[in-house]
């Protein structure tokens, strides 16, 4: 017979098993299918924020029955090119003053005229990104507030209320092209940052819905020569741009994404670059703004040009892995965009062979072609991510797992419940699953499962299962998902609120035995369950386990974090997470760390707790 206790009192604060490549011999699970959980103000999965794909209702080789797959599986768009600069840049838009207002209102009407034809605009959505190129968009010499006047322009007019983009990001990955537009680079990124400010402003000025967002980061080292990459890159545009943003803009790649060190910014590594830039919102605003990950997944290397299912496969870890990193930042998340595009043309017809992009969703049947037009399309191995996870809703739950490698999500939607696993370790990991307070008689029930073995192709399945599972073994990096179906609607007895805490003190040189203070306010003082995350960068040689004192209570540092160890990395920098005795806690919160060797910077400390609403 299950306890009737509250969850949250059945399960102290868990203690993380050690070792980041040591093998995990049990991980536990424990689940609350009867308590809802809120992340601020959010308890239901906001599917539009997290299933995109990277293109725009109206790009042309997307037909109807597209639209119609995409709707079905409940997939939104999520990034397209071709925004305010792309249409000026069609003629000397160097020599060529931006369109007044009244210019860029003659000329949007034959352009919106043509879109309301278009057999998909039944499917327009504005919850996408719109951008540009770098190329398209800037020039050391150009007028910022014209070029933020045509912005807002071209918003204004050539989209209506039911079509107008909600997130302009002005341009795609600019700093990492700013050597294209002189010798000074630090000029040049002030300079790009100065235009979005421009941009920003105009747009709050202009009382359009449309949040701009910036800078695209593509290169997100922030821990790079003693944070010296943190201060050129995302801190200046913070500082210069960062009033006027409604959000700031990050793309996570595992690999190397056009320049930097070819590493893993799964799990402990994103937390760490994601957690610095809320922690220096707060500072700089006394509160976080959204973020929004405009591209997110892998860069596979090793592969042949031409498509195959093997190289298909391979960023199916990064996205899952990702997703569930971004699952517990929905209250503070604009939109996530998996990189994954739809179909090609223009690559394969640079190619001269029909052979699908990297990322496409669709690959040309290369029979079907007619008169130089292909007819026919099959999907390529992206549409496993988008059937793993096809109807997963519903509102949170309680869950908990014991293994940082093993992420666990949670979502009740009536009848159905899902439970989402996924396995961060390179190692066989078993999960047991406790199922405390748990009500329903089971209807039926299925097991997804997303399976990538490195340099092979992904292994979809989905499987009945005839009972609830009591535990599940997952492969290095699988990704998966129980599908519940009970007799009768779940109902959630009680709720918990999580939410995290910000300390005002960040970037802090560690000196060996000297003390490093942080401190957080308005902390609740009927908490259930606290942690906090410790963000580190230094040499990987260098300690992770500092001495923790929580208002002069010591606590264990585990040895343990998401991810692998970052062996391959010049600088460690991670996020680990350090679980907390509830009765330390006090309103305000005094924290101190002490390394016992020099070496590298404290990021951010972060203060984590669940709390009945």
């Amino acid at each position: 017979m299950i306890s009737r206790l509250p969850f949250y009192l059945l399960v102290p604060s868990l203690a993380l098993s050690f070792g980041c490549s040591i093998g995990v011999s049990s991980t536990t699970v424990s689940i609350d299918l009867s308590t809802q959980r809120y992340l601020g103000k959010e308890s239901e999965l906001s599917r539009e924020k997290y299933f995109n794909i990277h293109t725009n209702p109206a790009y042309g080789p997307i037909e109807t029955v597209d639209h119609k797959f995409l709707r079905e599986y409940g997939v939104g768009f999520g990034r397209g090119f071709n925004g305010p600069f792309w249409y000026h840049s069609q003629g000397e838009y160097l020599d060529t003053p931006f369109l007044s207002d009244a210019q860029a209102a003659a000329l949007s009407v034959a352009v919106n005229d043509l879109y309301e034809t278009q057999v998909t605009y039944p499917y327009r959505d504005r919850r996408m990104v719109v951008t540009d190129h770098p190329s398209q968009t800037f020039n050391m010499e150009m007028d910022l507030e014209a070029a933020a006047d045509w912005s807002v322009s071209f918003f204004q007019h050539f989209f209506n209320d039911e079509t107008r983009p909600l997130f302009y990001e002005p341009m795609n990955e600019p700093f990492v092209h700013a050597g294209n537009f002189g010798s000074d680079d630090a000029a040049v990124r002030l300079r790009m940052s100065e235009l979005y400010r421009e941009i920003g402003k105009a747009f709050d000025e202009s009382g359009l819905d449309v949040n701009v967002i910036g800078y695209a980061s593509a290169w997100p080292s922030m821990e790079l020569n003693d944070f010296w990459h943190w201060d050129t890159r995302m801190k200046l545009f913070m500082d210069t741009a960062g009033e006027f943003m409604d959000g700031f803009s990050t793309h996570l790649y595992d690999g190397t994404n056009v320049t930097g060190q070819d590493n893993r910014r799964s799990g402990s590594n994103s937390e760490a670059i994601l957690d610095l830039i809320e922690t220096y919102s707060f500072i700089k605003w006394g509160r976080v703004k959204p973020h929004a990950i405009t591209e997110f997944g892998d860069i596979p290397k090793g592969y042949p040009e031409h498509y195959t299912p093997e190289k298909s496969s391979q960023e199916h870890r990064a996205y899952n892995h990702i997703l569930f990193n971004l699952f517990e930042r929905q209250d503070r998340l604009l939109i996530a965009v998996p990189f994954i595009t739809s179909k090609s043309p223009w690559f394969y017809e640079e190619s001269g062979t029909l052979e699908a992009y990297l990322a496409d969703l669709w690959r040309p049947d290369p029979d079907s072609l007619e008169n130089g037009k292909v007819r026919n399309y099959f999907f390529t191995k992206k549409i496993d991510f988008y059937e793993l996870w096809k109807g997963v809703h519903g509102d949170r739950t309680v869950a908990y797992s014991d293994n940082t490698d093993v992420a666990v999500a949670t979502f009740v939607e009536g009848d159905e419940a899902f439970i989402c696993l996924n396995n961060l370790d390179d190692l066989v990991t078993t999960i047991r699953l406790e199922n405390l307070h748990t009500s329903g008689v089971l209807k039926s029930a299925r097991i997804r499962r997303l399976n990538v073995p490195p340099t092979k192709a992904g292994i979809y399945t989905d499987e009945p299962l005839q009972a609830e599972l009591n535990e599940v073994t997952l492969q290095p990096y699988e990704t998966a998902i129980l599908c519940y179906e009970y007799e009768e609607p779940l109902v959630f007895d009680r709720q918990i609120i999580s939410e995290t805490h910000y300390s005002k003190t960040h970037l802090v040189p560690i000196k060996a035995e000297q003390v490093l203070s942080f401190e957080f306010e308005n902390v609740p003082s009927d908490a259930v369950r606290a942690s906090l995350r410790m963000s580190i960068g230094r040499k990987p040689e260098k300690s992770k386990q500092p001495i923790v004192k929580v208002n002069g209570h010591t606590v264990e540092v585990p040895a343990n974090w998401p991810g692998y160890d970052q062996g391959n990395r010049k600088d460690f920098f991670g996020a680990i997470p350090v679980p907390l005795p509830v009765d330390c806690l006090k309103s305000t919160t005094s924290v101190e760390l002490i390394f016992p060797d020099d070496g590298g910077r404290v990021s951010s400390l972060l203060l984590l707790t669940d709390t009945p609403k």
